[in-house]
């Protein structure tokens, strides 16, 4: 156990090691319920800090802490996190930062919020500055205002992007009438609709210490970095109550199997999605988005036969990419590649997932394969503080990114089988096309 002593109150951190990638790493849960987790490494000049939060684009609806059910506009979280960059005088957090000699970023993704930076100096400085940056809130009618003008740019640049259009267009026919359909930054309409109001509320519901996690990693005094962040957690209010927060489950409308539009692309582009419809349990959420990355590499990674037939044809370019996302409230499989026989190519990529049980490459041999490609794409991702800044969650019981070696080490052949039968034998399929103009 290491003791860090604040003004206030003694922290204890447990200590624990990762023996399979050689880590150490601090952590404990504040009074005021922030998880915090630091990892030092002081064989690296940098340091990088990064707060999340546990909201997204999905967290429009929910139950809030008086047991009054809220509707928000889409794009809010996205929206809050701009906006928290700017402190009550006006002043862009962001130029703090890097007067500090330090860089500063912030991303929203379906169900989190990140705000992060990385710095060789004043280290201190910057972990407050983090913590005062997501500790308070200040919203104008003007700024507000200002902001929806900034974002809907931003959106509108998103638009003109084949590969983000291809994404988001599949997701949306696979969960119409969501939050899921709409972009994470929203749309200009649901822009357009958020208040000072809605802002502050949805601060006050899910800004709370509870609700979030701070991790820390390189080059810092573990002892001093444990009292400024006690010191500073201290001092803001503890309200149990906050924490109390009932998210709306998303309505599954039926898909849209199969839809495409033109834009000024070179060849076409296709995304055939999957999504699950199965019930899974918090505890198994790790493990089973692994299982699914390492199946859907099996049939069509590169080390695949499937891949390596339809690359050597040309039916395919290295652009083929999977995305996975398994959350307690949606799970999907997504395939994006360029292809110039997007029709024929669909339905060959539906008919293989379907006979998954009797792929050719759904071997024990290829799930070696596969786990050891996964297994060193982790140890060389541990070279970068970023990666793991930015890929570190602390899951059910505790387990985390550094669990990675042991999970993957008991993932046998029959348990992708069990799992790719969960999935796909209830799952919905699409899939989208972008033709050429």
């Amino acid at each position: 156990l290491f003791y860090g002593r604040s003004r206030m109150t003694r922290v204890t951190f447990d200590e624990k090691y990762y023996p399979a990638v050689k880590e150490t790493l601090y952590q404990a849960t504040l009074e005021n319920g922030l998880t915090v987790t630091l990892l030092p490494k002081n064989d690296f000049n940098e340091v990088y800090g990064v707060v999340t939060v546990q909201v997204g684009s999905v967290d429009t609806e929910f139950t809030a802490r008086d047991g009054i059910r809220k509707t928000y506009p889409k794009g809010i979280a996205h929206f809050l996190e701009h906006k928290l960059f700017e402190d009550e005088n006006g002043n862009d957090l962001l130029q703090e930062f890097v007067d500090l000699g330090a860089e500063s970023n912030a991303f929203t993704s379906f169900t989190k919020t990140s705000y992060l930076f990385s710095t060789t100096e004043n280290v201190e400085e910057c972990l407050e500055l983090l913590q005062d940056l997501i500790g308070e809130a200040y919203f104008t009618e003007e700024s507000v205002q200002r902001e929806q003008g900034i974002i809907q740019q931003e959106i509108e640049m998103y638009q003109d992007n084949p590969d983000y259009r291809l994404f988001f267009s599949a997701l949306a026919n696979l969960y119409p009438g969501t939050a899921l359909a709409q972009d994470i930054a929203g749309n200009r309409e649901s822009i357009a609709e958020i208040t000072v109001e809605d802002l502050d509320e949805n601060f006050e519901t899910f800004y709370h210490p509870s609700n979030m996690s701070l991790f820390l990693v390189g080059n810092f005094d573990l002892e001093k970095t444990v009292a400024t962040i006690s010191e500073q957690q201290n001092s803001y209010e503890i309200d149990d109550e906050k924490s109390a927060i009932k998210r709306r489950a998303l309505k599954l409308s039926p898909v849209v199997p199969t839809a495409s539009m033109r834009m000024e692309v070179s060849r076409p582009k296709l995304a055939v999605a999957m999504r699950g419809n199965n019930k899974i349990s918090k505890r198994k959420l790790f493990r089973y988005k692994l299982i699914l990355k390492l199946l859907f590499d099996m049939m069509f990674g590169w080390t695949s036969k499937r891949y390596q037939k339809m690359y050597e044809n040309g039916k395919i370019d290295a652009s083929l990419t999977l995305e996975v996302e398994v959350e307690e409230r949606f799970h999907f499989v997504m395939l994006t590649m360029d292809t110039q026989e997007p029709v024929a190519l669909s339905h060959q990529i539906r008919t293989a997932i379907k006979e998954f049980a009797h792929d050719m490459d759904v071997t024990e041999e290829h799930l070696d394969i596969v786990k050891s490609e996964m297994y060193g794409d982790l140890m060389h991702g541990l070279n970068s503080l970023e990666y793991m800044a930015t890929q570190y969650e602390t899951l059910i019981d505790g387990e985390n990114l550094f669990d990675l070696p042991k999970i993957l080490q008991d993932i046998h052949l029959e348990d992708i089988l069990e799992v790719g039968h969960e999935f796909i034998d209830h799952c919905d399929m699409i899939d989208f096309t972008i033709f050429p103009k």
